[in-house]
């Protein structure tokens, strides 16, 4: 005969249930907070100031195809630095619009006071803290939830974040004139199905835009112009800062596995802006990003390609150009005697 512990383990587990069930049944169901005045955003003014916006963090790249020898997005950002600022075609045009470097505060102190003598905004913030379950195999990743301290600038009316492996052909300062940009979006906050309230009340108007991911639609053989998919890419993309939604961000964060943890942040973000959620997000210009950058994305004049350029992979002709900018990078802080 069984151990009397296995014959009354079916009943153990049946009481159990019971006891669940019992308290789930008592505990008092919470509605959402909705408030139709609660974030409210004010449209683009003529006076309002903007920031194009990049992250560095501390992690190393071990690859022996770094191109300087060093941590790869250290250089990558220099040369989007050098590309926002002072190259002639690609610069910053509007005087209302800052370039940040947001970077956590083991960067080395060595770089981040050549990226400023660079000329850029070097913006050290705190990291944000992560639940335990928040966690992916690529080491690299662990910091990239920090980037999203941009969205409680304020002082900023809308910030575009950009990957520091990014390449630019062309200026950047017409993003901030798309549509969905200008004038903040309402949230459908009667969609009552879509709202949580285990999370923070959701801002009554909100500004996100993105750019669909090319990894869905064929990568390198992606179609010009590309498809529309119901997933962005969280390297560029164009938002209204708002402590209401950096707040909201937070609050998903603490409930396991609301998002796949793998992809990190950009997993965040498309929980958050759904398609089918009350705050769905805006689908940019297709020409002012591309993942998967092919020669045919530069042939179109899509005016900036994410891509480790520097690394061995992608195209050639489009490797050839970062390392292009690169030199003359170097080149014209040497003429200015800010680099030996």
């Amino acid at each position: 005969m069984s151990p009397y512990w296995l014959r009354a383990k079916p009943t153990f587990v049946a009481l159990i249930l019971s006891c669940l069930t019992f308290v789930f049944l008592l505990a008092p169901f919470e509605s959402p907070v909705i408030d139709p005045e609660y974030g409210l955003l004010e449209d683009v003014a003529t006076s309002s100031r903007f920031a194009i916006a990049t992250f560095l963090s501390a992690n190393p790249d071990e690859n022996q195809d770094d191109p300087e020898n060093t941590n790869y997005y250290y250089a990558a950002t220099r040369v989007l630095t050098y590309q926002l600022l002072h190259a002639d075609n690609t610069r910053i045009r509007n005087p209302l619009i800052d370039f940040l470097v947001l970077t956590t505060k083991d960067v080395p102190q060595g770089q981040r006071a050549r990226l400023e003598a660079d000329g850029a905004t070097v913006v050290a913030v705190e990291d944000i803290p992560l639940s335990w379950w928040i966690k992916t195999g690529v080491t690299r990743w662990r910091d990239q939830f920090t980037k999203l301290r941009l969205l409680e600038m304020t002082q900023y009316s809308r910030v575009c974040f950009l990957d520091a492996d990014t390449f630019l052909t062309g200026p950047l300062d017409g993003v901030f004139r798309e549509p969905g940009i200008e004038h903040a979006l309402p949230t459908n906050l009667t969609l009552t199905s879509a709202i949580k309230s285990d999370e923070a009340p959701l801002p009554a108007s909100f500004v996100f835009a993105a750019r669909s991911d090319n990894d869905f639609v064929g990568q390198r053989e992606h179609p010009v112009p590309p498809p529309s998919t119901d997933t962005f890419s969280a390297g560029f993309w164009v938002a209204a800062p708002s402590q209401p939604l950096f707040q909201l961000l937070l609050s998903v964060m603490q409930h396991y596995h609301r998002f796949d943890p793998h992809t990190m942040e950009q997993s965040l973000l498309n929980y958050v802006f759904r398609r089918d959620g009350a705050m769905p997000w805006t689908e940019l210009n297709w020409q002012w990003s591309a993942t998967w950058p092919s020669e045919a994305d530069l042939a179109a004049g899509v005016r900036s390609l994410h891509e480790k350029l520097g690394m061995k992979g992608p195209p050639e002709v489009l490797r050839q150009m970062w390392f292009k900018a690169k030199a003359e990078m170097h080149e014209f802080y040497k003429g200015r005697g800010i680099e030996k």
